[in-house]
C-alpha cells in the first residue's frame, strides 16, 4: 500500500497481517485512544481464530507480559500502546528482551508528526525512544510506507538473532473504521520459513583438566551437545539455574560453594555457554584461568558473552575439543561435589525456613513437566549454590539486564504461553516493585502460577556486598536494606487472591502440595526470618565445606 488516501483502518490492518505472517500468535493490548485502529483490527483478527488477545491497563505490565509469552514461545509477540508516556512505560522490557533476544514487537501508536514539538496533548518524540535496544524502527503514517517496509521490521524480530523491534504508527483521525467498512476478514498467516544458520565446528586441543560453565540461554541443541562433548573428555559442568543444565551427565551442583571455599581443583580451561556470572567466584575464576572460550549462542542477544574480558576465543558454536583424558578429574570434582552437597543438607535441615531452605523446597517439589521463573537477585543464587541436579524442571528468568522489576508480569506470561503449571520464587521487593502483575481484569486468560516469595522484610543480598559491612551500617537499613513492613499476603488476598503465609518448610511443602491443582494466580509467603541469620548461614555452608 503506498496511497496518500490510505485510512488509519487501513494502515492498522496492514500491520497487523504483517504480524500474522511473522508467526504471532498472541498480542498484548494496553487500553488507549490513540491505538484503536490496531486494538479494534487486533480484535478482529482474535474474531477470525487466527490471534489471542491478552489485556494490561498498566503499560509496564503489559511490555513484560509480552516479553514472558515471547521468552516462552519463541514467537514474535507484539504489544500495543497508545501515544505519550505510554511508550516509555515500556523501556525496561525492551531492554530485557534486548539482552535476552525476545521478539518483543513494540506498536506505539503516535499523533501525526505535525503535532510533534507544539504542546499538543499526549504528544512526545517517541520514534526512536528505545534507542540502541530494539534491532530495528519505523516511524510509519498512511501514506509514507509500503506493506514491505511494515513487513521488514516485524521480521526482523525473529530474523537472524531474536531481539525487540519498534513501529511507531501516526494515525490520523477517523481512528475507528467507517461502518460501511467496519467488517474485515485477516487472511491466514503466509508463514515464512525460516533456515538455520549453519555452525562449523572448530577444533580445538585444550588441557585434560577444563570444565564447562554454562549459564542462562535458550539453545537445547546446544546444551545437548554440550552433554556429549562433556562426557567424551571427562569434564565436569558448573552450571547456574537458568541454564538448564542440571539434569545433564556431569553437572556439578554446588561448584560455586567449592569455589568460595576455595577448595575446588585448579582448572586449566574454561569454556563458557550462555549469560554466566551469578557469583563473584566464577568471575573470579574467568579472570584468572589461562584459557577461557566462550560460546556466542545464535539464540542469544548481540552483546559477547564475556563479561570479564578474559576470552581467548570467542565461537559461533559447540566447538570440538581434543584433549589427553584425565580419568580422575571429573571423579575429583564429583567427590567434592558430594561433600558439598552434605553440607548443604545439614545446614538446611531445620524446618523453620530461611531464604536457601525455601528456594531448595521448591526446587525439589516441582513437577517434572512444570516450569519455574527465578527472580534475580538472592533468589537464583540461592538455587546457585544450593540446588541439586534433578530430572525435568524448565527454568526461566530475565537475566539479560538482571533487574527485579515486571517479573509476576513476566513469569504470568510464561504461563500462559506455554499453558503448563509454573512457579515464580521471588524476593518481597520484586514482589512489592510489581504488584500490577496481579491485577488481571475480568474475563482475562489466567496463568496456572504459584508465587513464591521470600520474605525476609527488606533487601537482603546487599549485606553480603561491600555496603554491608560493619563500618556502613549507620546509613545501611535506610538506603540499602530497605525494609517494608508489609504483610504481603493481605495484599495478594485483597486483589481476590489466595494466598498463605508459612514459616517452616513443612509448612511451605503443604502450601505447594494444596495449590498445585488449583487454577489462576497464587501465592505463598514465607516468612524467612532475620536477614543476618541467613548471611551466617551461607557463610556456615562455605566454612563447613572448606573444613570437611
Amino acid at each position: 500500500m503506498t496511497s496518500n488516501d490510505m485510512t488509519s483502518t487501513e494502515l492498522a490492518r496492514s500491520i497487523v497481517q504483517s504480524c500474522l505472517d511473522a508467526g504471532t500468535e498472541q498480542v498484548v493490548i494496553a487500553p488507549g485512544s490513540r491505538n484503536a485502529p490496531l486494538s479494534w483490527a487486533f480484535a478482529q483478527a482474535e474474531k477470525a481464530g487466527l490471534i489471542k488477545i491478552q489485556v494490561r491497563i498498566d503499560e509496564r505490565d503489559a511490555g513484560f507480559l509480552a516479553l514472558g509469552i515471547a521468552k516462552a514461545t519463541s514467537k514474535p509477540v507484539p504489544v500495543v500502546v497508545t501515544s505519550g508516556s505510554a511508550v516509555a512505560n515500556l523501556m525496561p522490557a525492551v531492554v530485557e528482551a534486548f539482552h535476552s533476544a525476545v521478539p518483543v514487537i513494540v506498536l506505539s501508536a503516535d499523533r501525526p508528526a505535525s503535532a510533534r514539538g507544539k504542546s499538543a496533548p499526549q504528544t512526545i518524540n517517541q520514534f526512536g525512544m528505545f534507542g540502541t535496544f530494539v534491532k530495528s524502527k519505523l516511524d510509519v503514517a498512511a501514506g509514507n510506507a509500503t506493506a514491505l517496509d511494515i513487513s521488514k521490521v516485524i521480521e526482523s524480530s525473529v530474523s537472524g538473532r531474536p531481539g525487540p523491534a519498534q513501529m511507531n504508527v501516526q494515525f490520523e483521525l477517523p481512528l475507528m473504521p467507517d461502518v460501511k467498512q467496519i467488517e474485515w476478514q485477516p487472511k491466514s498467516p503466509n508463514l515464512k520459513s525460516t533456515s538455520k544458520t549453519e555452525c562449523n565446528q572448530k577444533r580445538i586441543e585444550v588441557p585434560s583438566r577444563g570444565i564447562f560453565i554454562v549459564g542462562d540461554n535458550a539453545d537445547a541443541e546446544a546444551i545437548e551437545e554440550i552433554n556429549q562433548v562433556s562426557q567424551e573428555i571427562g569434564w565436569p559442568i558448573l552450571w547456574e539455574p537458568t541454564a538448564n543444565s542440571h539434569m545433564l551427565t556431569n553437572a556439578i551442583s554446588h561448584g560455586v560453594v567449592l569455589l568460595q571455599a576455595d577448595i575446588a581443583p585448579k582448572v586449566e580451561a574454561v569454556v563458557t555457554f550462555g549469560t554466566v556470572g551469578l557469583s563473584r567466584a566464577i568471575l573470579g575464576l574467568l579472570k584468572n584461568v589461562p584459557i577461557h572460550i566462550a560460546i556466542h549462542s545464535a539464540t542469544a542477544g548481540p552483546d559477547l558473552p564475556d563479561p570479564v574480558s578474559s576470552a581467548n576465543e570467542i565461537l559461533e558454536c559447540v566447538p570440538k575439543l581434543e584433549t589427553k583424558i584425565d580419568p580422575e578429574w571429573l571423579q575429583q570434582w564429583q567427590t567434592l561435589d558430594n561433600k558439598a552437597a552434605n553440607a548443604v543438607e545439614t545446614a538446611l535441615a531445620a524446618n523453620t525456613l530461611t531464604g536457601p531452605s525455601a528456594a531448595q523446597v521448591v526446587w525439589n517439589q516441582a513437577g517434572q513437566g512444570d516450569q519455574l521463573f527465578v527472580a534475580a537477585s538472592w533468589p537464583v543464587r540461592h538455587l546457585e549454590a544450593h540446588a541439586g541436579s534433578r530430572n525435568g524442571l524448565q527454568v526461566f528468568g530475565n537475566r539479560g539486564a538482571n533487574g527485579i522489576d515486571g517479573l509476576i508480569s513476566t513469569a504470568t506470561g510464561v504461563a500462559i504461553g506455554t499453558k503448563k503449571r509454573t512457579v515464580l520464587l521471588m524476593g518481597d521487593i520484586a514482589f512489592l516493585h510489581d504488584l500490577g502483575g496481579l491485577n488481571l481484569g475480568e474475563g482475562q486468560e489466567q496463568p496456572n502460577l504459584t508465587i513464591v516469595v521470600l520474605d525476609n522484610n527488606g533487601s537482603g543480598i546487599f549485606s553480603q556486598l561491600e555496603q554491608g559491612a560493619v563500618e556502613y551500617q549507620e546509613h545501611y537499613e535506610k538506603v540499602f536494606g530497605t525494609p517494608h513492613g508489609k504483610d504481603l499476603w493481605v495484599i495478594a488476598e485483597s486483589l481476590g487472591i489466595p494466598a498463605k503465609q508459612v514459616t517452616t518448610k513443612t509448612e511451605l511443602k503443604f502450601a505447594l502440595e494444596s495449590f498445585e491443582k488449583m487454577p489462576g494466580i497464587k501465592v505463598i509467603v514465607c516468612l524467612t526470618g532475620d536477614r543476618s541469620a541467613e548471611n551466617d548461614l551461607i557463610t556456615q555452608i562455605v566454612t563447613q565445606v572448606k573444613s570437611s
